[in-house]
């Protein structure tokens, strides 16, 4: 159930039910209680009204005021515990009853007539008898013996029988009573604790998700909670964490980014110069057979052109590795060689409107995001095959907009168990460090285009990430390089 995943329904669950199983017990240890307490009580008011009423009709029976018993039997009535009372002779003949149908009637034909015959010894021993008719304990029956004159002879009994039926009616429903009160205070104080908990607890704990989440897709610092609780240390551990992990993936970045540059140089002045060198010696030696030998000559003439076409595709690769034109020449002239590369390598027929967003963002703000159209771009000559492709970059509502619009295949995200390759992870991670976004949508139409859209929000455009190389650096490279290349 959808209801129980959430572990603050489960707590208030579990205090519901575990507090009603506690009032249930409670409602039967205290029917048991009142039950005992109610019938012990019934006993001795059966016992105290049979010994004063055998002692009053005594002293009237004695005085022959019958008028004064039967008004005493009357009020023996008005009790709501008393079922039936009878005062018979030793005979058995009833002489005054709480129900004037059983007046003069012999005993053994009245409700009490089993009552009558088992306790039959009364009127031998003249004690009083008081006993539960029965083992389920019903019914109550009070004996009473007593001398209606001075005759020892003269003998009466006592007889009223107590219904407890009404007694243990009204205990059962004065402990239902107060279950319904205690159940009512126990959802009241859950409905409290869930409200309570919703709000020192489930609240905070989804404004953790939103961080969490929000620290996942949107960059910039990860916010914290607010107070000291736990929830807030949490938060504030998983900021510390995540400052962490982005100083480290600047110092990938920054690895990264030195490798790069390293190799285009290696490769501009490295193997570059090599290929060239040796173009002109095979167009050296195109000089010297030609005219003499055909063949070699058309051979060397094929060596030479092969060697300027890998020349100028070394130099694209180690631009594109290393694309030190955008200090100098600004973010556009990047772009637009990067664009006539993918036209060359790829055969797309590209366009480039690139906006001057150099007041917008600082020189390794403006390479992150030479570096992201250029994963974008490549990858999209590489997996979507598209005719046309156009590269936008401009202003929009204060935020720096970069777009991607070709005709190919729409992206989709690798399987799940599959990872994504290293290019989509680099470029997550100059996403992150520029706190930009990236939506790709699909434009529906005769011809359908997928547009791979990349927003820089304007609060952090001027942010620089760590990696910038030091001109010195990157002069004491290149020196070393042109040192290696002249030592091959």
């Amino acid at each position: 159930m959808k209801v129980l995943k959430s572990i603050q329904n489960r707590i208030t669950l579990i205090v519901l039910l575990f507090g009603l199983l506690m009032i249930f017990f409670n409602n039967w240890r205290n029917q048991r209680w009142l039950l005992e307490r109610r019938l012990s009580r019934l006993e001795g008011e059966a016992a105290d009204t049979g010994s004063r009423l055998a002692g009053l009709l005594q002293h009237l029976s004695r005085r022959q005021q019958e008028r004064a018993a039967d008004l005493e039997m009357s009020y023996v009535s008005l009790s709501p515990d008393v079922e039936l009372g009878l005062v018979c002779d030793k005979q058995g003949v009833v002489n005054y009853s709480t129900q004037l149908q059983w007046r003069g009637m012999n005993v053994q034909s009245t409700p009490l007539g089993a009552a009558w015959k088992h306790f039959a010894h009364v009127l031998m021993t003249m004690e009083p008898v008081a006993a539960w008719d029965g083992e389920e304990k019903s019914k109550f029956v009070v004996m009473s013996p007593f001398f209606e004159s001075y005759d020892p002879s003269s003998k009466a009994v006592v007889i009223i029988r107590y219904d407890a039926t009404l007694a243990t009616t009204q205990v059962r429903e004065d402990a239902w009573h107060e279950t319904r009160r205690q159940a009512g205070v126990l959802l009241a104080l859950c409905l409290l604790l869930w409200f309570a908990l919703d709000e020192l607890v489930a609240n905070r704990v989804r404004k953790v998700v939103e961080i969490l989440r929000a620290a996942a897709s949107r960059e910039g610092p990860p916010k914290v909670l607010e107070g000291e609780d736990e929830l807030s240390i949490i938060s504030k551990e998983f900021a510390g964490a995540m400052e962490q992990l982005r100083v480290a993936e600047n110092l990938v970045l920054d690895g990264a980014e030195q490798e790069r540059r390293k190799i285009g140089r290696d490769l501009h002045d490295d193997l570059c110069q090599r290929l060239s060198a040796t173009k002109m010696k095979a167009e050296v030696m195109l000089g010297v057979v030609e005219g003499h030998d055909e063949k070699s000559a058309r051979l060397a003439r094929q060596v030479a052109e092969e060697l300027a076409e890998s020349t100028v595709i070394a130099r694209s690769m180690a631009w594109g590795l290393s694309p030190v034109g955008i200090e100098r020449h600004g973010l556009k002239d990047a772009m637009e060689k990067m664009v006539r590369f993918a036209e060359r390598s790829y055969q797309v027929k590209c366009s480039l409107d690139c906006a001057n967003v150099n007041d917008y963002l600082s020189g390794s703000a403006n390479e992150l995001l030479f570096r992201i159209a250029q994963e974008l771009v490549i990858n999209a000559c590489k997996h979507s095959s598209p005719s046309v492709m156009n590269v936008t970059i401009r202003m929009e509502g204060g935020e720096v907009l970069l777009s991607v619009i070709h005709d190919g295949k729409a992206f989709s995200e690798p399987p799940p168990g599959k990872e994504r390759g290293m290019g989509l992870h680099l470029m997550g991670q100059r996403l992150r460090t520029l706190s930009a976004t990236l939506e790709r949508t699909v434009e529906k139409g005769e011809k359908d285009f997928s547009i791979a859209t990349v927003r820089i929000p304007p609060n952090i455009q001027q942010t620089a990430p760590p990696f910038c190389s030091t001109p010195s650096d990157e002069n004491q490279s290149s020196t070393e390089n042109h040192s290696s290349s002249h030592r091959g």
